[in-house]
C-alpha cells in the first residue's frame, strides 16, 4: 500500500511505488467515525479484501466527497483496535491544530 504512515515518513517518494487507485464502487461502512476537522473525515473501517488479510484501517477523506485513503493498518484484534483509535485520534488532533492555524485571526 502507498498510502499509509511508516516510520521513515518522508524517506521515499511516491514515484518509487506503483500507485493504488481505490475502486470507486467499493463500500465500506464505518467501526467508528472519529470526527471531521479541517474539511476532512477520519474513520475507522474493516477490510479483509487486501492481501494483508482482515484488518483495521483508519481512514481520511474530504468530507465533502465519498472517497477515502488509508492512513495506517493495524490487525483486526483487540490490540490493534487500541493501536488503530490512538492513530486515528492523532490524526483528528492534527488536522484540529491545522484547521485552527488556518482560521482567520480575530483581532
Amino acid at each position: 500500500m502507498t498510502n499509509i504512515i511508516r516510520p521513515n515518513f518522508g524517506g521515499r517518494t511516491h514515484e518509487t511505488e506503483l500507485s493504488e487507485a481505490p475502486d470507486p464502487h467499493e463500500e465500506y461502512q464505518p467501526l467508528h467515525v472519529y470526527g471531521t476537522a479541517a474539511g476532512y473525515l477520519v474513520a475507522l473501517v474493516q477490510d479483509a479484501r487486501g492481501p494483508e488479510g482482515r484488518c483495521l484501517k483508519v481512514v481520511l477523506g474530504a468530507a465533502s466527497k465519498n472517497t477515502i485513503e488509508a492512513v495506517a493498518v493495524m490487525p483486526a484484534t483487540d490490540e490493534g483496535r487500541v493501536d488503530a483509535d490512538m492513530a486515528a485520534m492523532a490524526v483528528l488532533r492534527a488536522l484540529e491544530i491545522v484547521e485552527r492555524s488556518s482560521a482567520p485571526s480575530s483581532a
